[in-house]
């Protein structure tokens, strides 16, 4: 069935302000990355709205209340980024003006569900005695380092977009890292000066918006661990510090396992100095960042930015999901299945629906390689389910011409 799109952004700036061109840029590249390519359909497209149809007018309508046209329907989530800079507030110097109305319009939306606004101030802009920021003032505005950062950019506005998400669907808002790690240090790391990578991640993070995280290891001696451990998978993304002995700690594995189990994003980071004796099959799977152990600031940077592309890549997917389930799926889940998942979610299914002749499994693109697909399609045939199997993404799906074989 056609999909609805499920977020659409909207790069708001005066068309004399180079700012907000360079900020249209940063956000088209961003959410064209592979992070959110496998989400069904055109699930995340980014507009520009800055040159008017006719001379001397604000930018076209946003079509968010209004359709723009017939079988133009307005996304279910709804980002708008006004870009800050001197001319448009030259242009909305006059509250009677064509600006000034198209900036109250966008502030009137901020209060209608499913819309969000997030202002980005150019640079060294004085603009607090403005029309502008009479009108859009009271919106809190994004850092403004994200002008000369463009993975900050993304990261700032993606996390404020997923917790808008979340708190219109009257989930924890809050988004909150798990960060595992283990303590334990070969002995070529322990020869390394310097602090230990857990404690540069933990910089990281306390100096940014991503300041509520977990570590298991400030658990309580005497609690109960393993529960607090599964309450914290379930709402947590999870960030794998993934040193030389990471993989083989017992911790560690079940960290990784509970948060799979729970279907929550996870991130490998890779800070490797000597190489692992062995890895481990529940640690991979999932996307990974390399850190230069000579210069990690940029690597922790980068698998921060990736990690909340992939809490917003899960909450869009989760959207989606109301659509294409639908079609008759029977698991949805936002990462690609593997036997770590796949095994556990069998004999739940099983043990539901003990009479289902069928499976119909579909994630988020890129679709398994056939060596992957033929492990999987063992653990179903062992659970009993070796005829109607389908595992499926929103590519390979549309391919189909969007029918499952009944």
């Amino acid at each position: 069935m056609p999909i609805p799109p499920i977020l659409d952004v909207f790069v708001v700036w005066h068309p004399d302000d180079m700012s907000g061109a360079e900020r249209f840029a940063d956000l088209h590249e961003h959410f064209h990355s592979p992070a959110f390519s496998g989400l069904a359909g055109g699930a995340v497209e980014v507009y520009a709205r800055s040159e008017p149809w006719d001379d001397g007018a604000a930018p076209r309508p946003l079509g968010i209340e209004t359709p723009l046209g017939e079988g133009l329907p307005a996304a279910q989530f709804n980002a708008i980024i006004p870009v800050i800079d001197t001319n448009l507030l030259r242009a909305a110097a006059d509250p009677s003006s064509l600006w000034s109305r198209y900036l109250r319009e966008i502030a009137a939306l901020n209060q209608k569900s499913g819309v969000g606004v997030y202002p980005v101030v150019a640079e060294g802009l004085q603009w607090g005695s403005s029309v502008v920021n009479q009108i859009l003032g009271d919106i809190q505005t994004l850092p403004s380092n994200v002008n000369t950062d463009r993975g900050l950019f993304g990261r700032e506005l993606a996390q404020a977009i997923t917790q808008h998400i979340q708190q219109e669907a009257k989930r924890p808002a809050r988004l909150t890292v798990f960060v595992s790690h283990t303590k334990h240090r070969s002995s070529e790391e322990a020869a390394r000066s310097g602090p230990a990578m857990f404690e540069r991640v933990r910089n990281h993070i306390q100096q940014s918006h991503l300041s509520a995280f977990f570590d298991a290891h400030d658990i309580q001696p005497g609690g109960d661990w393993e529960k607090t451990l599964e309450d914290s998978a379930a709402s947590s993304a999870l960030l794998m510090i993934r040193t030389d002995v990471y993989a083989a700690r017992e911790w560690t594995q079940r960290e990784v396992h509970a948060a799979k189990r729970s279907g929550m994003p996870v991130v490998c980071m890779y800070a490797l100095t000597a190489g692992e004796e062995r890895g481990s099959f529940l640690m991979d799977h999932v996307p990974s960042v390399v850190c230069d152990l000579a210069d990690p600031d940029p690597g922790v940077k980068l698998a921060l930015n990736r990690l909340v592309d992939e809490t917003l890549k899960n909450t869009l997917w989760l959207a989606q999901t109301s659509y294409l389930s639908g079609d008759g799926f029977d698991w949805l889940p936002a990462q690609s299945p593997e036997p770590t998942t796949l095994a556990p979610w069998l004999a739940s299914h099983r043990e539901k629906q003990p009479d289902d002749k069928h499976l119909w499994v579909i994630h988020p693109d890129p679709p398994l390689g056939s060596a992957e697909r033929r492990v999987l399609l063992q653990l179903c045939a062992v659970a009993g389910y070796d005829v109607d199997v389908d595992i499926l993404t929103p590519r390979t799906f549309a391919a189909r011409g969007g029918a499952l074989r009944k």
